[in-house]
């Protein structure tokens, strides 16, 4: 039971905070669905995988990265196309794919249905080293291109226009954003992911006002509301993944709150 709970705690831990580190960008460049398309497209992956009868966490880092590599490849001044568009547009492309999935899957479909909420309780050893390992990468990268994602953030245009390697941050971005949510989905869910990505760092944005200090409290909230979310769900006897969208929530509200009390004494 020991073992069990504490391993559930680290990957929830490390699950958290790699989304609320992962969201700063994504927040930061001003596509937070972008986390629900990949990891529709981890979805589709694993559904598909399943049906053909290989590794469903093969099939969701090739469906997912697949996905992202079609979203680094839209050229907003050449298509005449807004990124968000495009994004739109391949979200409900995955989200066809998913049903269409299920829809050809003539076992029960409760293990598949799992993957919207995730499974976190069910996290394995094995689970549990990979998405440390990429969390790590991920950490890695964005310290070591930390000046080009930070002129990203701003805009794409002028990070092409002063020289940054703009194409190929950002394809390497998307590139680790799609491994880091096909890996973290079966614990996480497709629809936690978003508020995990969304939450955390926006809750940062709020009361933050350097980019060191977004991330690193992005990265802390992603954290707590994992953690917190597991612990209210464990002694409360409630859903799991419910209890951690809530907690996400109720920290940006608090955020919210703290920025709108601090703007009054300023």
């Amino acid at each position: 039971m020991d073992s069990f709970f504490y391993l559930v705690i680290f990957a929830g831990a490390v699950a958290g905070a790699s989304t609320g580190l992962l969201g700063v960008y994504i927040i930061g460049m001003r596509m937070p669905f972008i986390g629900t398309c990949i990891s529709h497209a981890a979805m589709a992956g694993t559904i598909f995988a399943s049906l053909a009868g290989v590794n469903t966490t093969a099939g969701a880092i090739a469906a997912s990265t697949a996905a992202s590599l079609a979203l680094a490849a839209v050229k907003p001044a050449k298509w005449r196309i807004d990124t968000n568009v495009a994004l739109a547009i391949l979200f409900s492309l995955m989200l066809g794919l998913t049903f269409l999935g299920m829809g050809l899957v003539k076992t029960s479909r409760a293990e598949l249905l799992g993957l919207l909420w995730g499974s976190i309780l069910f996290v394995q050893n094995k689970t549990a080293i990979i998405i440390t390992l990429m969390g790590l990468l991920f950490a890695a990268f964005a310290a070591i291109f930390n000046k080009e994602l930070k002129v990203l953030l701003f805009s794409r245009t002028i990070a092409a226009a002063t020289g940054v390697h703009e194409t190929f941050v950002y394809c390497l971005f998307l590139l680790l954003c799609s491994l880091i949510l096909a890996v973290n989905l079966k614990i996480i869910g497709g629809l936690m992911i978003f508020s995990l990505i969304t939450n955390p760092a926006a809750a940062a944005y709020q009361i933050c006002r350097g980019h060191k200090s977004v991330v690193i409290t992005a990265t802390f909230f992603g954290m707590l509301s994992a953690v917190a979310g597991f612990l209210a769900s464990f002694f409360l006897n409630l859903p799991t993944g419910a209890c951690i969208v809530v907690v996400s929530a109720v920290i940006f509200g608090v955020s919210v709150l703290f920025k709108t009390i601090r703007q009054k004494h300023d």
